[in-house]
């Protein structure tokens, strides 16, 4: 890494909703909804920290249907975990473990107008799997494929 990016990196953790919402996707991957339940921010301003660190290069954004799911890449958690686990080895143990109680539905989503989502959860959250299970399920109830 060259000082340059080095700075430009530090710059971008000098956000505390930056470092936070990044230390969240050291461990797992989360779409907004999740985010925004946890940190308690709004979607508008999670949406530009999100694009900043993005533009950066330290997170990435994939695409499940209407659901964007952010992490961070390998390539960057090899450079940066390191760091921050010998800084900030209590935020990341309550960041991981937020992360794990939105997985286990122990933390309700909010939509993004802030309202909680309500219906059925495998459509609202979880995993791939769930979400692919949930898809095929509604084809068969409705008939389409």
């Amino acid at each position: 890494m060259k000082l340059e990016e080095a700075i430009k990196i530090f710059r971008l953790f000098s956000d505390p909703k930056r470092l936070k919402i990044f230390l969240l996707l050291l461990d797992s991957e989360l779409c907004v909804c999740e985010m925004m339940d946890i940190l308690k921010v709004e979607q508008s301003l999670l949406s530009h920290q999100l694009k900043v660190l993005r533009d950066a290069g330290l997170i990435e954004s994939r695409r499940h249907g209407r659901w964007i799911f952010y992490g961070v890449p390998p390539k960057r958690q090899q450079q940066l975990r390191p760091l921050f686990e010998a800084w900030l080895k209590d935020e990341i143990a309550r960041s991981r473990k937020q992360g794990q109680m939105v997985k286990e539905k122990k933390i309700w989503p909010r939509d993004f107008q802030g309202k909680k989502i309500v219906g059925k959860p495998k459509l609202q959250i979880g995993s791939l799997k769930r979400m692919k299970e949930s898809e095929n399920q509604v084809r068969k109830t409705t008939g389409k494929k």
